[in-house]
């Protein structure tokens, strides 16, 4: 009977913690969602400073001397072959993607300002238009 007991007791034991764990409340630090890898990726290579804090502004100037970077050519546009240096911005696995998520006008080129709203893709997770932290993003 008490063997019966201990086993009960220790099975209520196991569930409870995976519940626990389910719900975010286990003793292991918390893993971000599933699919905010390349939001906190991309957090930090904009936060050079590692404040766990960027502002709109930052995001904005991140990807405006990136475009510039990734401009070889000097044309000021992207194209696919410019974009696949790029990846994995925005968890696209290549620059054909990348071109397909941003080109707005469809010209198979991506010029600054469709390169630039990237900022805004990361910045749907803020609770302030101008400020994101490094824990919004993680809590998704």
């Amino acid at each position: 009977m008490k063997g019966r007991w201990i086993a009960n007791l220790a099975a209520m034991m196991e569930g409870m913690a995976l519940v626990s764990c389910q719900a975010g409340l286990g003793l292991s630090p918390a893993q971000p969602a599933p699919g905010l890898a390349p939001f906190i990726a991309e957090f930090k290579r904009i936060d050079a400073a590692n404040t766990g804090r960027i502002t709109m502004d930052q995001a904005v100037e991140y990807y405006r001397r990136k475009f510039i970077e990734l401009d070889r050519n000097g044309d000021q546009f992207l194209d696919v072959a410019e974009l696949d240096a790029a990846i994995p911005i925005m968890d696209a696995t290549s620059g054909k993607e990348l071109l397909l998520r941003l080109d707005r006008n469809s010209d198979g080129k991506l010029s600054q300002a469709e390169f630039t709203v990237i900022a805004n893709w990361l910045f749907q997770l803020a609770k302030s238009p101008n400020e994101l932290t490094l824990s919004a993003v993680q809590k998704g």
